[in-house]
């Protein structure tokens, strides 16, 4: 492979995140799959919180054995929180760049491979689910409607960051393998920088 071909696809996931909206204010319908699906899926609409996701399942499965019980638990239990905070009213969205800045965190501690101390893991992890949960408001519906699709979101989340974090540990056996999940930190870096800068320039 030469150098050419080797650049593009190391920056190719950066420009498909870009490729997307920098940001969604609430939820959106995908339609033909129901509030509740709506709700699983809602979380890879919007390029943040698909950012702040992967670094987070790649920082939880870098650890050696894998230990997900604490670190989910606080995710789990936050984003059920800010979710059901978001039937309040009393906050419609997260600012993009609070978000953007989470992932950029996350990317780095991936990147660098920082041996997760216990404070670290569970506030990041705290952090993003209330950043996310407070950020997934549902725009229209009924009450009924409304806790479906809260519940789906709930659901999806905890499914990518548990099976993201499950598949990451595959790959920590070998150091080449180790070294993957390093670069996958420093693509979220740069794709985080750089929608961070964005953000920044027209907030």
């Amino acid at each position: 492979m030469n150098y050419k071909a080797s650049m593009w696809l190391r920056w190719l996931p950066v420009a498909l995140l870009l490729a997307l909206p920098a940001s969604a204010s609430a939820h959106t319908v995908v339609s033909g799959v129901g509030d509740f699906f709506g709700g699983v899926l809602h979380p890879l609409t919007t390029p943040a919180h698909v950012l702040l996701l992967l670094g987070l399942g790649i920082y939880l499965g870098q650890q050696v054995p894998l230990k997900l019980k604490a670190s989910l638990f606080v995710f789990v239990t936050v984003s059920a929180l800010a979710l059901g905070l978001t039937t309040t009213g009393l906050v419609k969205t997260v600012p993009p760049p609070l978000i953007i800045g989470l992932a950029l965190l996350a990317g780095v501690l991936v990147a660098l491979e920082i041996p997760p101390a216990t404070w670290i893991s569970r506030g990041l992890f705290a952090l993003a689910a209330l950043a996310i949960g407070l950020d997934s408001a549902v725009e229209t519906g009924t009450g009924w409607v409304v806790v479906k699709t809260l519940l789906g979101t709930w659901t999806g989340l905890i499914i990518i960051v548990a099976d993201l974090a499950f598949y990451s540990s595959k790959f920590t056996k070998w150091q080449w393998q180790r070294v993957g999940l390093r670069v996958a930190g420093s693509w979220i870096t740069a794709a985080s920088l750089m929608i961070l800068a964005f953000a920044l320039r027209h907030s």
